[in-house]
C-alpha cells in the first residue's frame, strides 16, 4: 500500500559537490569519507583529508545518487562523516529513526531505480516518489551486526613481486550457465546469478533446481563483464555468466581473493568485449606462490582473514 513520500520522511538537500581529483586522498583512518555516484561501498569512492573552512556532514544521514548510467538511486545510511561529490542529495530524517529504519526507507528507494533508465535523472522527481505507507513491524527486530569492536586492525603485508602468473584453467574448470525463460521463473529458493553488478550478480530467486553447489565463484561474460563474486549456496548460473570450479579444494577465503583480482582485470573488457570462456581460458592472473611452485592459498586465506571485515564474515572460523 503506498501512503507516503520521500518529502513526508526526509530533509532533502544537495551535498558538496565536491571533484574528488581536486582533494588529497589519505587512509580510511586519518580521512573523511567520500561518497560519490557508485553503488560499492557504502557509496563512499575514496577517503580524503579534511578540508579547511568547510564541515562535513554528520553520520546517520542518507545519500542518494542522482545520476549515473547504472547507479542512479543508489541509497546508503552513511555511518561516519563525509563529503559528497557532484549529483549527491544528503537526506535528513524529519523524526527520530533508528538504523533498522533507515536501511528499510534507504531499500524502498533504491527500489524506484527501474524508474529512471535511460538516462533519467531524480533531481526533480525524488521528492515526489511514493513509498509504502509504514515500516513492517519484522524491520526493527533485526539485528545489526556490529563491523568493528574499535580494536586495530593490521592487514598481513602481501609480497606481490615474487607472484607467478597462472592460466585460469589451470586453476579451474570453467563451465558456461545457462538461461532461464522469464516465463518459467516461478518465485522460489534458488539464486539465479546472471551478468549482474549488484546483490552478489543474483538477480532473481526462482524455483528450479540448483545446477551448481554452493563456494563456486562466478564471473559475468557479458552485461556487466568481469563482476565476480563467490556464491557460497548451490545456484543458477545464466548464459552470460562462467562458473569456476576449482579443480583443488578453495577455500571461501581464498575464493574471494580471487574474485578481487579477476575484478581487477575488469578494466580490459570495456566498449561491448566479451570475456568467453575461450578468452577466460586463457587469461592470468598472478598469486602468491609456495616454495613448490603451486598457488599459495594459505597466504592468500591469511591476507583476506587479516581484513577488517573478517572478523564478521569469518567469525566462526577466527
Amino acid at each position: 500500500m503506498v501512503g507516503l513520500r520521500v518529502d513526508d520522511l526526509f530533509h532533502i538537500e544537495y551535498g558538496h559537490s565536491l571533484a574528488l581529483n581536486r582533494l588529497s586522498q589519505t587512509s580510511p583512518e586519518k580521512g573523511v569519507a567520500f561518497v560519490s555516484r557508485t553503488a560499492r561501498n557504502n557509496g563512499v569512492s575514496a577517503w580524503v583529508e579534511a578540508i579547511p573552512d568547510l564541515q562535513p556532514l554528520p553520520p546517520g544521514l542518507l545519500t542518494v545518487c542522482l545520476r549515473s548510467r547504472n547507479y542512479t538511486l543508489s541509497t546508503f545510511v552513511q555511518p561516519r562523516s563525509f563529503y559528497c561529490g557532484y549529483h549527491i542529495y544528503v537526506l535528513r530524517p524529519k523524526k527520530p529513526m533508528g538504523l533498522q529504519e533507515k536501511l528499510w526507507w534507504a531499500e524502498c528507494i533504491k527500489a524506484n531505480r527501474y524508474r529512471y533508465n535511460f538516462g533519467r535523472q531524480a533531481n526533480r522527481s525524488l521528492a515526489s516518489l511514493e513509498l509504502p505507507d509504514a515500516v513492517p513491524e519484522w524491520v526493527h527486530q533485526v539485528e545489526i551486526p556490529e563491523f568493528f569492536d574499535g580494536q586495530p586492525v593490521t592487514p598481513v603485508e602481501l609480497d606481490v613481486v615474487n607472484w607467478a602468473p597462472f592460466r585460469l584453467d589451470q586453476l579451474f574448470e570453467l563451465v558456461r550457465g545457462r538461461h532461464v525463460l522469464k516465463r518459467l521463473m516461478e518465485p522460489g529458493r534458488t539464486p539465479y546469478v546472471s551478468a549482474s553488478a549488484i546483490n552478489n550478480g543474483i538477480s532473481a530467486m526462482i524455483d528450479v533446481p540448483p545446477d551448481h553447489q554452493g563456494g563456486l565463484i562466478t564471473i559475468s561474460s557479458n552485461g556487466s563483464v568481469g563482476e565476480a563474486f563467490y556464491q557460497p549456496d548451490p545456484f543458477i548460473a545464466s548464459g552470460d555468466v562462467t562458473v569456476l570450479r576449482p579443480k583443488l579444494p578453495l577455500s571461501e577465503a581464498a575464493s574471494l581473493f580471487v574474485c578481487t583480482l579477476l575484478y581487477a582485470e575488469k578494466f580490459r573488457w570495456n566498449y561491448g568485449r566479451k570475456w568467453s570462456i575461450g578468452r577466460l581460458k586463457d587469461s592470468v592472473v598472478r598469486l602468491p606462490v609456495s616454495s613448490d611452485g603451486q598457488p599459495d592459498w594459505d597466504e592468500a586465506e591469511r591476507f583476506v582473514k587479516s581484513l577488517p571485515l573478517a572478523r564478521v564474515v569469518f567469525k566462526e572460523s577466527l
